[in-house]
C-alpha cells in the first residue's frame, strides 16, 4: 500500500457476494477510483480469488461515486516513483506488476461484467473493456488517454481495441486520446447497453443473476473458445468445439438441463 494512502485494501477494493455474483467495487471516490500500483496488485489478487471460488459464478466490476476508474494514482511518490527512475528493466517490471490485474481478469474462466458509472480513463478504460460485457450509465465517459501523457497503451488496450471496434477505429481512439461519451461508445461497440444512471445497478444485477443461473462449465468453455478463436483457423475452432462439447455432454449440468427442458422448469446447475 502507498504510504500516503490511509485506506486498507479491503476498504479501497470491496468485494460482496450474492446469488452467485461477486461484485468488486473500486472505492476511492476522492481519487476518482484511480488505484496506486499496490492497489492494482491487490485487485489482481481479488480477481484470482473470484476465479478460484466455485461459488462465484459471475464477476461484476464497478466504481464508487462518480467515476469507474481513472487509471493509475502516482501521487504517493516513494518507492514506486523511485522504481521509474531505475532504468528500462525496472520500469518494465513496474509496468508488469501494475498491469497484472489485466491478465488476472482475462484469465477468469467465468463471465465478467463491467458497470461503468462515470469516467473510465487510461488503465481504467481498458480494465472495463477487458470484461466480457460492458454496461454504461449515461454519464459514462471513456478515454484512451495514454497519448496525452506521452505513454503507449497498456492494460491490454492494444489487444482489446481492435477486436472490439476494428483496427482503424482502434487507432483513432488511441491516437486522439479524447473522451467519448456513452452514446458514442455504444455506437462503436465498446458497450452493450447504455442506461440512465439510476438504472445501471439494477440492470447489471439482473443481467448478472441471469448469467449466474446458467450451467457454469458450459459458460466457461464458451468464453474460452470465443476468446481464443480470433487466433484460430476454422478447423482448429471446430476441433475445440468437439472437445468442449464432449466435456459438457458428460456433466451433471447437461443432464439437469435436459431434465429441466423436458419438465418445463428452470434448471439448477451445480458446475459438475
Amino acid at each position: 500500500m502507498d504510504f500516503m494512502d490511509s485506506q486498507s485494501p479491503d476498504q479501497a477494493i470491496r468485494i460482496e457476494r450474492q446469488d452467485g455474483v461477486a461484485t468488486i467495487t473500486l472505492d476511492r471516490p476522492e481519487r476518482r477510483n484511480a488505484l496506486t500500483p499496490a492497489l492494482f496488485r491487490v485487485l489482481a489478487d481479488r480477481f484470482d480469488e473470484v476465479a478460484a471460488n466455485p461459488n462465484d459464478r459471475v464477476l461484476v466490476l464497478t466504481g464508487a461515486g462518480e467515476a469507474f476508474c481513472t487509471g493509475a494514482d502516482l501521487t504517493g511518490g516513494g518507492d514506486e516513483a523511485k522504481r521509474l527512475g531505475e532504468g528500462f528493466v525496472s520500469r518494465a517490471q513496474w509496468t508488469r506488476d501494475t498491469t497484472a490485474a489485466a491478465l488476472s481478469l482475462h484469465r477468469i474462466g467465468k463471465p465478467t461484467i463491467a458497470a461503468v458509472n462515470g469516467t473510465a480513463a487510461g488503465g481504467g478504460c481498458n480494465l472495463a473493456l477487458g470484461c466480457d460485457i460492458v454496461f454504461a450509465a449515461e454519464s459514462a465517459r471513456f478515454a484512451e488517454i495514454f497519448i496525452n501523457r506521452g505513454l503507449a497503451l497498456d492494460y491490454a488496450g492494444t489487444w482489446l481495441l481492435p477486436r472490439l471496434v476494428g483496427l482503424q477505429r482502434a487507432k483513432d481512439l488511441a491516437f486522439r486520446g479524447e473522451l467519448i461519451d456513452a452514446k458514442e461508445a455504444l455506437a462503436l461497440g465498446l458497450v452493450l447497453e447504455v442506461l440512465p444512471d439510476a438504472a445501471l445497478t439494477d440492470r447489471v444485477a439482473e443481467y448478472a443473476r441471469t448469467i449466474a443461473a446458467k450451467p457454469p462449465i458450459a459458460l466457461g468453455l464458451i468464453k474460452q473458445g470465443l476468446n481464443r478463436a480470433t487466433a484460430w483457423d476454422f478447423e482448429t475452432a471446430l476441433e475445440y468445439e468437439v472437445e468442449a462439447q464432449a466435456q459438457c455432454l458428460g456433466t451433471h449440468d447437461f443432464r439437469e438441463a435436459m431434465a429441466a427442458w423436458m419438465q418445463k422448469r428452470e434448471g439448477k446447475y451445480e458446475g459438475r
